[in-house]
């Protein structure tokens, strides 16, 4: 059922109109990359490991295809990664499955899924160590590099990365062997990115630049929309234009609205603190909606942990980072939440219940209301 629910999932957004949301962005980044050539490109800013896997595809299908099927092909990747390297249960790919027929990120044409993919790999190979196998430690970092260079929102994860490096070097983990690879992909991603550092001092990423006829940051434009939502002036998930902003600037002043995600944080603490509770409770909820009651089960699962004060085993370092990852977006993002930027860990915690089901340290009880669930979750789905 959950393979048909994916399935649903797929035909829902292939549905959609092509370019629809950011898939339109990389559209135009093949475009420009055929105009301009690749020196221009990533000077201008663009995602550029997956733009060197999407490239060659577009040498062949439209690129909206070239997206697309590349999506499917890092899919396909993910699925037999796990079946090889953890050799999981059936029940394992049913959660998977149904995620992916919720979270619908392979099913556009963006580089989210070369970033999730790439994430899932990283977390799961610390998996591994926890589980005292040996991990792929060049393998690990590798595709950490990818995320690094692939997409900003890596600054996100980068306490929950911190802490996975941090268990594995308490332990001793790290090899000089396994660096090899992982300095010659760093050196090689870095000359590609000098035309980015030379012209913007910066890694060349993709960019939703504002309009030129505004002087205001997406940023600000995201901090006034939940402003206009709690005074009950805007519908929530969704944001006012650019110009609507300028327009508030002008009245208020510069200073009326932070220029930066990080600027918001200390902002208005107040609202930071109301913003922080209302995004958590949102991800837990339409968490739920996506996982099951995966999510819950596995942080109840550290609560235990932290109350037994067994909070520094290495055996956490998933459900830890899952918290942290948690806690980093309901701080730091003021409107509203996206879902699609959990899916990396998201994956990391259905790797993570399937080994608490595995080793019985969560009750046949839970393991059967939590199908149960799921099993509901996909006929509401596909009854919607």
């Amino acid at each position: 059922m959950s393979i048909i629910y994916a399935f649903l999932g797929m035909y829902f957004m292939y549905s959609l109109p092509i370019g629809a949301g950011d898939e339109g962005l990389f559209i135009a980044d093949i475009e420009f990359i055929n105009r301009h050539g690749w020196f221009n490109a990533i000077k201008k800013g663009i995602s550029v490991p997956h733009s060197i896997l999407a490239y060659p595809l577009s040498l062949i299908f439209e690129p909206f295809i070239a997206l697309r099927l590349l999506n499917i092909i890092l899919l396909v990747i993910l699925y037999g990664y796990f079946y090889y390297r953890n050799k999981p249960t059936v029940t394992f790919f049913i959660y998977l499955t149904f995620f992916i027929g919720t979270c619908k990120v392979f099913f556009m044409g963006t580089n989210d899924s070369l970033f999730v993919v790439c994430l899932a790999i990283f977390f799961n190979e610390v998996h591994q160590f926890n589980l005292n196998k040996t991990w792929g430690q060049s393998l690990a970092l590798s595709v950490l590099l990818i995320c690094i260079f692939t997409r900003a929102l890596i600054v996100m994860y980068l306490p929950a990365v911190l802490i996975c490096l941090f268990y594995i070097y308490r332990i001793k983990g790290f090899s000089k062997r396994g660096y090899v690879i992982p300095v010659f992909a760093f050196m090689v991603f870095m000359l590609m990115n000098l035309p980015a550092i030379a012209a913007n001092g910066k890694l060349s990423y993709d960019r939703k630049s504002p309009p030129e006829d505004v002087n205001v940051s997406w940023a600000q434009r995201q901090y006034l929309a939940q402003l206009m939502v709690n005074e009950g002036k805007l519908s929530n998930y969704q944001h006012p234009s650019f110009k609507a902003t300028q327009d508030y600037v002008d009245k208020n002043g510069e200073r009326s609205l932070p220029k930066t995600l990080f600027q918001g944080v200390l902002f208005n603490p107040i609202l930071t603190i109301k913003e922080f509770f209302k995004d958590a409770a949102d991800i837990l909820k339409y968490g739920t909606r996506q996982l099951g009651l995966i999510l819950i089960i596995v942080l109840g699962y550290l609560m235990q942990r932290m109350l037994k004060r067994k909070i520094f085993d290495f055996e956490n370092s998933i459900p830890i980072a899952l918290l942290i990852t948690i806690a980093a977006f309901a701080l730091i993002i003021i409107s509203f939440i996206e879902l699609r930027w959990f899916v990396g860990i998201f994956i990391s915690t259905i790797v993570f219940y399937t080994f608490l089901e595995q080793t019985n340290k969560t009750s046949k009880l839970m393991s059967k209301l939590n199908l149960l669930t799921i099993t509901l979750l996909m006929i509401y789905g596909t009854v919607k």
